[in-house]
């Protein structure tokens, strides 16, 4: 098991620094962020970069893209406290999976472990080009010196293959050695929730399979596992297959001689009841598939696969480095969110890499992370869309329960698209907070839709349009036309909202959310037209199937057209909500040094009263609709909102880094652009992306990139590019997919070349 010319270094990593993230040390506290942020992921799965051997330190967790669960009514109830004893069900979250990388190392009849012996060096290196994790570290025991390094990666080309590799040298000393490679059914979620029953360990051809169900909705999730042990001279050594009541155990007993080098492989494939009603079969079909073609080459597919993506996905900032590592970092967490292959699932708030928010989907979705798919993956994109389709009838169902036509999307949703927003929380300053988003933060039913036609723009893809996307933004229609109001003043009214700021509730006309609603209800209103005299077939059967009256399209117009909008005539500026204008002024200057939000420094109850907001609201509204306003107007509203703005979300740096890049304030864009391309990195804090990496701020770094410095617009069904490229940078490069055709964009400047790359595909 040599390297050699014909068996390349599986070790060997990315040369440029550029596309590796480096984290040296073992200090404990810090191990939660790191473990986020170094996550394995091809959005099939995501594998959180915990040490395999374990530690008190490590959350190690594998999450599986679409598979949900509640746990039982005891354990929500014995993880609660006696003030959260009224919750009356649980709410479905991610689950764990069982640990497929687990390893378990004895050296002189002890456990060895980062715990349990002196940590002379640690490093761990994730190389974003290929979605390897490497770790090298060494450690000494009873004066023993022993030398280790590991590989793990979760296959892009098969998203069903995992690998991973380990290797031992004792530096000093010689003695028996015992390697268990191990897959774990023993897990839990957050707070104790155990989502597996039904646990079947059992040996089959090849390797070991472990069999287990989910409690509550009866998903079938299988592992199946190889594993074999040699010499670097290739001298293998047979392993014992233990399957256990819970876990598989493959181990291996060896004498270790000094500098003499013990390799373990170890090959993986998962599959569940979303992917085929024999999850079992399947994974040991593929396992004996993989096992056969051998780790090396696996891994070296999955490493052609990242390349294929890159190439279409990379944005190159040419004179900053540790800016261009961070947008790798970004891009690479973004392609490893979502699974083209699979069109009931979406990414989650913190992505596959961590349990905050219980991987429901939120907004976020639409208005971050889509964007990047739609320009350089558009087969992803219209996987992702197809969530929303899927949840259709829960979104239907909410509308009617509230006495609204069409279609009303839950704020936060899981697998089955049903409302799963928790009634309430406890704030920072443990004030209980219900939740009001739920009821009132109706904006995302125009996302969804503006997210729908933006695909579409992009892709001049008809036969979704025609299916899935005309039935959304017709039932959107629907629901916008019957949530608002006609006023004494003959204006349409949308009342009692909570926009993107959140920390005015139970506001009327917001901004964002009417110019939103409008631009949704005159969408509809012109395919309809469209429909009725290109696809007549089509429209009459949306009309029956929908029910659709023909006068509801006039009618979706007029309501647009009349809904409160626009700048004030004299100011330029569009007021975020009516009163907003009015509220108490406030010195924020006090609160600069501040670590943690306003609202556990204010409560809820004064932030509602005072002029400041939480996250980009009225910019949201320039950031996505800026070609209805004139320049002057833009200035005018980024000038007086930016500085009321107190980025308590992490949404909000991003866009503001992409608005202040098209106004041309670059040292503003810039600086809200290191803020959000950081967060997730700054790991000597430990905390950032424990919780997993917050995967709508990464889609708007690209955003930033792409849509602000780069300048990015579409203007009458075309691309065009009004770059702000920094000096410092030099020049900016990045490509995207316009109706199949790749284009190459380098940005110097204020101006910008386009071209078709040679040796690259066209994605059809």
């Amino acid at each position: 098991m040599t390297a050699s010319p014909e068996r390349p270094d599986v070790f060997a990593v990315e040369a440029d620094p550029s596309w590796l993230l480096v984290v040296d040390g073992w200090v404990p506290g810090r191990e939660p962020g790191i473990e986020g942020a170094l996550a394995l992921v091809n959005g099939y799965l995501g594998t959180r970069a915990a040490v395999e051997e374990g530690s008190g330190a490590s959350t190690p967790a594998t999450f599986l893209n679409g598979v949900f669960d509640a746990a039982s009514q005891a354990v929500a109830q014995a993880a609660a406290t006696p003030e959260r004893q009224v919750i009356a069900a649980p709410t479905p979250e991610l689950v764990v999976a069982p640990d497929w990388s687990k390893l378990r190392l004895v050296v002189g009849g002890a456990p060895l472990t980062v715990e349990t012996a002196e940590v002379l060096d640690h490093r761990r290196v994730l190389d974003l080009r290929r979605g390897v994790l490497v770790r090298e570290w060494r450690l000494r025991a009873g004066g023993d010196t022993t030398r280790l390094r590991s590989l793990r990666f979760v296959s892009l080309e098969d998203r069903h293959v995992l690998g991973q590799v380990l290797e031992v040298v004792a530096e000093d000393w010689s003695g028996l050695v015992t390697v268990e490679a191990i897959v774990d059914g023993d897990v839990a979620n957050e707070g104790g929730a155990r989502h597996l029953v039904g646990h079947r360990a059992r040996r089959v051809e090849g390797g070991m399979l472990l069999e287990t169900v989910t409690t509550q909705r009866r998903i079938g999730i299988c592992l199946a596992a190889s594993t074999e042990l040699a010499t670097q001279d290739g001298r293998g050594l047979a392993g014992e297959d233990q399957p256990g009541e819970l876990a598989l155990v493959c181990r291996y007993r060896f004498e270790a001689s000094p500098g003499q080098v013990w390799r373990l492989e170890k090959l993986v494939t998962v599959f569940t009841g979303r992917d085929d009603a024999d999850p079992a079969g399947r994974a040991v079909q593929r396992l004996r598939e993989v096992a056969a073609a051998g780790l090396p080459a696996v891994l070296e597919r999955s490493a052609a696969a990242w390349a294929e993506r890159w190439a279409t996905a990379d944005v190159e900032v040419a004179g900053n480095r540790e800016l261009q590592r961070r947008v790798r970092f970004a891009i690479y967490h973004l392609v490893g969110c979502a699974n083209p292959d699979d069109p009931a699932a979406a990414p989650g708030a913190r992505s596959l890499t961590g349990e905050r928010y219980k991987g429901h989907v939120f907004w976020d979705n639409e208005t971050f992370v889509l964007p990047f798919f739609i320009y350089t993956h558009p087969s992803t994109a219209r996987a992702v869309l197809g969530y929303r389709y899927r949840t259709l009838p829960a979104a239907r169902a909410i509308a009617r329960a509230h006495g609204w036509r069409g279609a009303a999307y839950a704020w936060e949703s899981a697998d089955t698209g049903e409302d799963v927003t928790p009634a309430y929380y406890f704030t920072p300053s443990g004030e209980r907070k219900d939740t009001r988003t739920g009821e009132q933060e109706h904006h995302l039913n125009a996302d969804v839709g503006f997210a729908v036609w933006q695909y579409y723009e992009a892709t001049g893809d008809e036969e979704y349009l025609l299916g899935e996307g005309a039935e959304i933004l017709f039932e959107l229609a629907r629901f916008w036309a019957s949530r608002a109001e006609r006023g004494g003043d003959s204006r349409w009214h949308v009342r009692t909202v909570i926009g993107p700021d959140e920390y005015h509730e139970g506001v009327d006309d917001n901004a964002y959310t009417n110019q939103m609603a409008a631009w949704l209800l005159g969408r509809a209103g012109e395919l309809a037209g469209w429909l009725r005299e290109h696809h007549p077939v089509r429209w009459r059967s949306l009309v029956g199937a929908l029910g659709l009256d023909d006068a509801e399209p006039a009618g979706w117009r007029a309501v647009a057209a009349g809904l409160v909008d626009g700048p004030d005539p004299e100011t330029g500026l569009i007021e975020q909500h009516h009163g907003f204008h009015q509220l108490e002024e406030v010195d924020l200057a006090p609160f600069e040094a501040r670590r943690t939000t306003m609202d556990a420094l204010l409560g809820w109850e004064r932030l509602g009263q005072l002029k400041l907001l939480k996250q980009a609201d009225v910019v949201m509204l320039l950031a996505l609709l800026g070609e209805r306003y004139p320049r002057a107007v833009q200035e005018a509203n980024f000038g007086y909102y930016e500085p009321l703005t107190v980025h308590d979300s992490s949404l909000s740096p991003p866009v503001h880094a992409l608005v202040a890049a098209r106004l041309g304030d670059l040292d503003t864009a810039e600086r809200f652009l290191e803020q959000a391309a950081r967060l997730d990195l700054d790991l000597d804090w430990g905390v950032t992306a424990a919780g997993g990496v917050h995967i709508a701020t990464l889609g708007g770094v690209w955003q930033a990139l792409v849509l602000g410095f780069g300048g990015m617009t579409v203007v009458g069904g075309e691309p065009r590019f009004t770059p702000h490229v920094p000096a410092s940078w030099g020049s900016l490069r990045f490509r995207l997919t316009w109706r199949g055709v790749l284009l190459e964009v380098t940005a110097t400047g204020r101006s910008a070349s386009i071209q078709r790359p040679s040796g690259v595909d066209d994605e059809l």
